[in-house]
């Protein structure tokens, strides 16, 4: 009898154990990307360069190129903006559909996908994650990349796989703000976020185990000031045309080499496979040298340097006026600004500080962002005599104001950044010319931007921005006269001159039109406003220089950052054998 039951016992162990494992199986299939256009060889490890050591390898408060470089391998994103045709991609997410109002968007997950400490992948992570972003003692410097007209988004749990994004009104970029927004492994962190360590949780000083993340790579080694090791993520979720399982690469190893030259100089002596950042005078060198490698001129970036002039009608703590109210005045007026936008030598700019590497650039949008650019606008013949401006004793100074005062100028800038610094003097050069005196005085970056932002002492600057992406929605702290970085006046209650309530007008309808057509007359309509009024006047965009070894495959520019290393996943390096340069 106990031998039967034994035997019955064994008989459906034996019966039952491929079901089990078939279904155990099932449940653990990973949805992976396939890329059928993608192949490659395993191996390798890519030396890349880092201008400072990362103080954090959580992408949610990782701030700063270093930073984002390394942090941005480590982890993934629901939807992804492919940087090479710049268009949104399936991520984390296998598909997601929006409602007819553009407000409500039902995302579906990746099934069978596991961090890299082989804990799954839920919908339980997505809600953490956006409950993270959405608390204001996160204090995430990414918070703001969600928020839209100040709210945030809710999220609803709709099964294990499947989320919903509840918007106060439509979207009419879709879900690009998505990009580059880290899932968070909730079991990992909800500890370290109950306690109010979330930010410390993964800072430089973490163990390399204890970062976790769904990125192609994981944390292997970091030595501070000298370098960090990233090694593959053996739970990635992307397979090449062959099935073959991403990243081809080993490993990425970062070498902190604060200095841009010494950075130049390794690269061409092979201690570096990519660069990411070539200054004119190194990009010339390099094109002169015969290594084996390929330097490439990507045109315009999305980064452009401003100047504007000090349009807050405020007084300073001592109650007096941050700038000579005549003088206010004349800065108020479209055809003054508009008059020194023209007196800008644009082209001897480009010719004299980037060795010819640059664009000229007269309005709000890079001509680099082709998508939203608008090539109507161009360089306008104006003159300083329609702002109220004249030289009347012979001397050539212009004269403002009741008591006929010389008109001055005194220009912040950035302390550090040489080519703006070299921009400034030409602005100080060209200005002269018309009668203008110049006085540049140079400022740390945190005390420039407190003065045009907090303070409001100051009658000029010229600093830089720089987009995160080309959809122009994602800059609105920046068009609408409430928003923080609107340079020229920021955070106005309402908006103070007519013109201001017209591009407010335009850029809500804008945002919330979900047509691409008319999204695209809509901005124009910005943009033409813009150079009418010239609140910030565009100078020059920079073009993207980057070079990469010839034993690289894979490698595909974009004028976003990283320009070279956004898809590390698919890079592959090769042997020795080869060869050859390729300069374009």
């Amino acid at each position: 009898m106990k031998c039967s039951y034994k035997c019955l016992v064994l008989a459906c162990i034996f019966i039952f154990a491929p079901w089990c494992l078939f279904s155990i199986q099932a449940q653990e299939r990973v949805a992976y990307v396939e890329r059928r256009d993608l192949a490659g060889v395993r191996g390798g490890n890519l030396v890349v360069a880092l201008a400072a050591d990362p103080s954090n390898f959580n992408r949610m408060f990782a701030s700063g190129q270093s930073n984002v470089a390394v942090a941005e391998r480590l982890s993934a994103d629901l939807v992804h903006i492919n940087r090479s045709d710049l268009q949104l991609e399936p991520s984390l997410a296998t598909r997601w559909e929006a409602d007819k109002t553009g407000r409500i968007y039902t995302i579906y997950l990746r099934r069978g996908i596991r961090f890299s400490n082989n804990t799954p992948f839920t919908a339980d992570d997505v809600v953490f994650t956006f409950q993270v972003l959405s608390d204001p003692k996160t204090q995430s410097s990414m918070a703001g990349q969600l928020e839209i007209d100040g709210a945030f988004p809710s999220v609803t749990k709709i099964d294990d796989f499947t989320v919903q994004l509840s918007f106060q009104r439509p979207v009419g970029m879709g879900l690009r703000m998505l990009d580059s927004v880290p899932i968070l492994p909730k079991k990992v962190l909800l500890k370290a976020y109950q306690d109010g360590r979330l930010a410390e949780a993964w800072g430089a000083g973490a163990r390399p185990e204890d970062v976790v993340g769904l990125g192609a790579f994981r944390l292997k080694e970091y030595q501070r000031g000298i370098k960090v090791v990233l090694e593959r993520n053996p739970y990635y979720w992307k397979k090449d045309r062959t099935g073959q399982i991403l990243p081809y690469l080993d490993a990425i190893t970062y070498l902190i080499i604060p200095d841009l030259n010494a950075q130049a100089l390794r690269f061409g002596q092979g201690d570096l496979d990519l660069i990411n950042q070539i200054n004119p005078e190194n990009y010339a060198a390099l094109r002169r040298s015969a290594n084996s490698y390929s330097l490439r001129d990507l045109g315009p970036g999305l980064a452009m340097d401003f100047l504007w002039f000090n349009l807050n009608r405020s007084r300073n703590s001592a109650a007096k006026d941050a700038v000579d109210p005549e003088k206010q005045a004349i800065f108020e007026k479209a055809e003054f600004r508009r008059a020194i936008s023209y007196a800008l030598d644009r082209k001897g700019m480009i010719t004299s500080i980037l060795l010819g590497l640059g664009t000229p650039q007269y309005g709000p949008v890079s001509s680099g962002n082709k998508a939203w650019y608008h090539s109507g606008i161009s360089k306008t013949e104006f003159n300083l005599d329609q702002a109220g401006l004249k030289a009347v004793d012979g001397d050539g100074v212009l004269e403002y104001g009741s008591r006929r005062q010389p008109f001055t100028l005194a220009l912040f800038t950035a302390r550090g950044n040489n080519v703006r610094e070299k921009i400034a003097q030409v602005i100080q050069d060209n200005l002269s010319k018309v009668g203008i005196r110049v006085a540049v005085q140079q400022l740390l970056p945190n005390e420039l931007a407190s003065r045009f932002l907090k303070s409001f002492e100051y009658e000029a600057i010229l600093f830089s921005f720089t987009p995160t992406d080309i959809a122009p929605d994602l800059q609105t702290d920046m068009w609408y006269s409430s928003g923080e970085i609107h340079f020229w006046c920021p955070s106005q209650s309402k908006p103070e001159r007519p013109w201001e309530a017209a591009m407010d007008s335009l850029i809500s309808s804008f945002v919330k039109s979900l047509e691409p057509a008319a999204r695209k007359t809509g901005f124009n309509r910005v943009q033409e406003l813009w150079a009418g009024e010239m609140p910030a006047i565009p100078t020059i965009a920079p073009n993207i220089l980057v070079g990469w070894s010839n034993r690289l495959d894979n490698v595909r520019p974009s004028i976003l950052t990283p320009h070279l290393l956004w898809n590390a996943e698919e890079i592959c390096k090769r042997d020795r054998a080869a060869a050859g340069r390729s300069v374009r």
